[in-house]
């Protein structure tokens, strides 16, 4: 398996079509036993996870850095759907199903939260609004899937993406405002969202 995904990953984004089944299937599998609470790993859940992935998957000492970006970047989009896929059992059991309204977590504050701890509603806004985004500016999706989906760090988030950490904090800063602007008004009235985003460039 290793030596297959590693002539994928260096085929390119024309192997995404195959390599997106085996990264989607490894995720899900790993994250089962986090969200049903036997794993526990320590930091964000979801990062350990794609790390995980990629030790199971690739064969390290054959892989250059630009395969390890495509891996990285392949895997935080699986990782956004497993979530949503997880956030869309979740509320089905709550409520029957369906998404009621968005409450905001800390997900998107400057210092990231752990992504499985996120709100089942905001994670399925977020996935969905994301489809919107992409057409507009595919970088901050990838950048949205990294950080809020992955819980990469900024420096982290910077060498996927192939860009500097200050404009990752640009970006991040950017998207987050946007993000909250049409989630906030996707909540249901009176419902409480919290503070929005703030202005200041620290955080991991």
């Amino acid at each position: 398996m290793p030596r297959d995904i590693t002539r994928l990953l260096r085929q390119g984004r024309s192997a995404e079509a195959e390599l997106w089944p085996i990264v989607y299937s490894e995720l899900k599998n790993l994250a089962r036993a986090v969200l049903r609470g036997r794993r526990r790993p320590r930091g964000p859940q979801t990062t350990t996870l794609v790390h995980e992935a990629y030790l199971r998957l690739v064969d390290f000492d054959s892989t250059e850095w630009e395969d390890r970006r495509h891996f990285y970047a392949v895997a935080a989009r699986a990782m956004r759907f497993v979530l949503a896929d997880d956030a869309r059992r979740r509320l089905a059991d709550k409520r029957g199903g369906g998404r009621a309204g968005v409450e905001l977590s800390d997900g998107l504050a400057e210092r990231l939260g752990d992504p499985l701890e996120h709100h089942a509603e905001e994670v399925l806004a977020v996935h969905e609004v994301l489809d919107r985004l992409e057409d507009v500016n595919p970088r901050h999706v990838k950048l949205v899937e990294l950080r809020y989906f992955s819980g990469f760090t900024l420096d982290e988030t910077a060498a996927v993406l192939g860009v500097s950490r200050p404009t990752v904090v640009r970006d991040w800063r950017a998207v987050r405002t946007w993000l909250y602007g049409v989630l906030a008004t996707e909540a249901e009235p009176g419902q409480r969202l919290g503070p929005g985003p703030s202005s200041g460039a620290g955080g991991r």
